[in-house]
């Protein structure tokens, strides 16, 4: 039989690998030997591209793993799918239509089958039926029509072992994308939010597997390699084995440089040996996402989500301190028993966390979840389309979660984006209110500019608000977001409202090219600047100096921190760096 298996991601740094699971799954599984093949494509592609995708191997059985990111694509897709192939068997499975599947079902004509639960034993069996070599009512998890309506069988076991999916086929496909990998399914806490928790326990794959697959995945050309176990660390002793095993392959060469593992923790499980191993490691091998959801105790209870605040607090504050690994946080708006106010109380309290990111996502009442189920008890609202947020409940109106939109997009902008590491914390020392007060009010300002604006306009944007600060210098704000916008990416030019008409610019340019300034080094600039790996400006507030200095600023393109991203800075007087004679500064006499 000729199959095809896909996922469409939202985006295409992404690999799939659900459609892989499940192509492993049946080469080893069935009676009957299969064609199979993975289309791989994202839901921000056209319909005709992505039917034209789907259709090219003129599949037999297409297989199409569902989520929120996706399955509104695939509604629409359906009709035009089955007119254009009108004689094969569709079939759906993933968390999006398995808790809903007979709706899913009824609403859909176009699918024939829809699998519920894990799928690698379910998609193997329906492959068989589909060939004739056994009967469709021996396939677990199945939902089907029948002549008495929609039925469905009881799903499979779960898997004591994951089949491999890491094929040579896999691994052509990939292209240095994003790939995943799984050690273990399921987790033992029950957020009311989340399908992870309803299963009855937490099921830990082999290690040497794990140990195999990571080495390969390493060697792949990707940068970035995701775990997408739910709880990395709600098994310490596993978890640590892992961690050494990357560390330790690192360290003889195995994993090159650049390659970082990404987990998702739970910040308050670590211990404080395990916090001692995780400052040791490389700078850079690791990323950490914590999810804190709330700092209210009584949202917290609501949703089950049993944390030691205090503990969770210090542990971030300790995972942080070493400055090795990069931290994400995360909040949720909408949950249970939290307003504006004590939202804003969670919101200040993890942004004074220091993480590299923090997060601010809102409710989804997805299928399946406790708090899909309970909706109507706390009044949530949500749309009718994936991917289910939340509009309102007892405590938060349309308004209120509208200015919550609003904020997140001026934090994904100004702090999330990394590329303002001076100016933000030098404007919030002088911001009379919370870290959320001044997000929400600098949102005003971006409205105009609409929901994707340049960067260039963002910065000009955060400089006009900087300056109507009470205390601001606008001097030192312009230097210190002309630093930040050169070390942050390789801009390599200011952008024009940082500009400063300053005939010495070219002067320095010709002695940066040529090596002849009177820097550290200087031998080494002309290579570096001629292959685009040095920037510069002049600072005129005295950043760096004293006060009504003027200073230099070199950025070096070919060092970049392996942690926050930012590029290396180096700056000295400007009279040093011209060779002119020295001085002292007009206000505190100091040399120069």
């Amino acid at each position: 039989m000729n199959i095809t298996l896909c996922q469409l991601n939202s985006q295409f740094v992404h690999s799939a690998l659900a459609p892989w699971y499940l192509a492993a799954a049946a080469q080893q599984l069935c009676t009957v030997p299969h064609t199979i093949h993975v289309a791989q494509g994202t839901v921000n592609q056209t319909d005709d591209a992505l039917i034209e995708l789907l259709c090219q191997h003129e599949p037999e059985l297409l297989g199409l793993s569902c989520y929120i990111w996706n399955v509104e694509t695939l509604r629409r897709l359906l009709p035009k799918l089955r007119t254009a192939l009108p004689h094969t068997v569709f079939v759906l499975g993933g968390p999006e239509v398995s808790f809903c599947a007979e709706a899913f079902l009824a609403q859909n004509p176009q699918v024939d089958y829809i699998l519920c639960g894990e799928g690698e034993r379910s998609f193997a069996a329906l492959a068989d039926a589909a060939a004739g070599v056994r009967g469709i009512e021996e396939v677990p998890g199945l939902c089907r029509r029948t002549e008495n309506g929609i039925v469905c069988s009881a799903p499979p076991a779960p898997l004591e072992e994951l089949f491999d999916p890491y094929t040579d086929a896999y691994f052509e496909a990939l292209g240095g994308r994003i790939p995943y990998i799984e050690t273990t399914r399921g987790c033992p806490f029950t957020c009311a939010f989340c399908l992870s928790g309803r299963e009855d326990r937490l099921r830990c794959f082999s290690l040497d597997a794990a140990f195999t697959a990571l080495l390969k995945l390493a060697a792949s050309d990707a940068k970035t390699i995701k775990f997408i176990d739910r709880t990395f660390n709600a098994n310490e002793p596993r978890a640590r084995r892992i961690w050494e095993f990357l560390a330790q392959k690192r360290a003889e060469g195995l994993i090159p440089e650049g390659v970082c593992f990404h987990f998702e923790v739970a910040a308050d499980l670590f211990t404080a040996d395990c916090l001692a191993f995780l400052a040791s490691v490389p700078a850079g091998l690791f990323q950490f996402e914590a999810g804190l959801q709330s700092f209210h105790p009584e949202t917290l209870a609501a949703v089950q989500r049993k944390t030691d605040l205090d503990k969770l607090c210090r542990n971030l504050t300790a995972l942080l301190a070493p400055g090795n690994l990069h931290l994400h946080i995360d909040l949720i708006a909408g949950l249970p028993h939290e307003d504006l106010a004590t939202f804003t109380e969670s919101f200040d309290r993890a942004f004074a966390l220091g993480a590299h990111q923090l997060q601010l996502g809102f409710l989804k009442l997805i299928h399946g979840s406790a708090l899909r189920r309970d909706a109507d008890a706390y009044g949530m609202r949500c749309a009718a389309a994936a991917p289910y947020e939340i509009t309102e409940n007892q405590w938060l109106s349309p308004a209120d979660l509208a200015r919550l939109t609003r904020a997140e997009q001026a934090l994904d902008l100004i702090y999330n984006s990394g590329r303002y590491h001076r100016s933000l914390p030098y404007l919030l020392s002088l911001w009379q209110g919370g870290a959320f007060a001044f997000f929400s009010a600098f949102s005003a300002m971006l409205v105009p500019l609409g929901e994707y604006p340049a960067a260039e306009a963002v910065a000009e944007c955060f400089y006009r608000f900087g300056c109507g600060i009470a205390g601001i210098k606008p001097a030192l704000l312009r230097d210190l977001l002309a630093l930040d916008t050169l070390s942050s990416r390789r801009a390599m030019r200011l952008p024009d409202f940082l500009k400063v008409r300053d005939d010495r610019l070219r002067r320095i340019n010709l002695l940066v090219r040529t090596g002849d300034a009177h820097l550290p080094d200087a031998d080494k600039l002309p290579e570096k600047f001629h292959a685009g790996k040095i920037g510069f400006c002049i600072l005129y507030s005295g950043y760096g100096c004293c006060s009504d200095s003027e200073v230099l600023a070199l950025f070096d393109y070919s060092d970049r921190n392996p942690v926050t991203g930012a590029y290396a800075v180096t700056t000295l007087p400007l009279r040093e760096a011209l060779g002119e004679p020295a001085g002292e500064c007009p206000v505190c006499r100091a040399p120069f």
